[in-house]
């Protein structure tokens, strides 16, 4: 009942919408994560960041939306990619893409390397928070990310 996935497929995170008959049927993709060895999942999203007013940020992003942000404006959650982000702008560049988040307007963008694809790698010169789904995990070096498509079946 909401959250970036379901806003994501036009959800509105309303309960009793959820109790009535009817809704639309999606097969979504489901991510896996290879993070310093270990596998993990997400529907939504993958983070990799220190800051995000400083340092690299890295999305791997199945939803186009992280909470008020539309971070991916073409991602969807059932079309075989990733939407992956890779961007370290300067400061000032920076706050002027945050400004733009809610609207998706923060792309194209030079210093925010966008591309679509079923798997990436990143690794990072020092251990990085990331953050599966909004939870944080913890630090890692290295990571892959690849989907797996029409894993889960939601309805909205």
């Amino acid at each position: 009942v909401g959250g970036d996935l379901a806003r994501t497929l036009g959800g509105r995170g309303d309960r009793a919408r959820l109790a009535a008959e009817g809704g639309t049927h999606v097969a979504v993709d489901l991510g896996a994560a290879l993070i310093d060895g270990h596998l993990h999942w997400f529907l939504a999203h993958l983070v990799a960041r220190g800051s995000w007013l400083r340092g690299r940020v890295v999305v791997a992003a199945n939803a186009a939306f992280i909470g008020s942000w539309n971070i991916a404006p073409r991602a969807h959650p059932g079309d075989g990619r990733l939407d992956v982000l890779d961007a370290d702008p300067p400061f000032g560049d920076r706050v002027r893409a945050r400004r733009r988040l809610p609207a998706g307007t923060h792309v194209p963008h030079p210093a925010i390397s966008v591309r679509r694809t079923a798997a990436a790698q990143f690794d990072f010169d020092r251990r990085t928070r990331i953050w599966l789904d909004g939870r944080p995990l913890g630090r890692a070096s290295s990571v892959s990310v690849r989907l797996e498509p029409a894993a889960v079946d939601v309805w909205v």
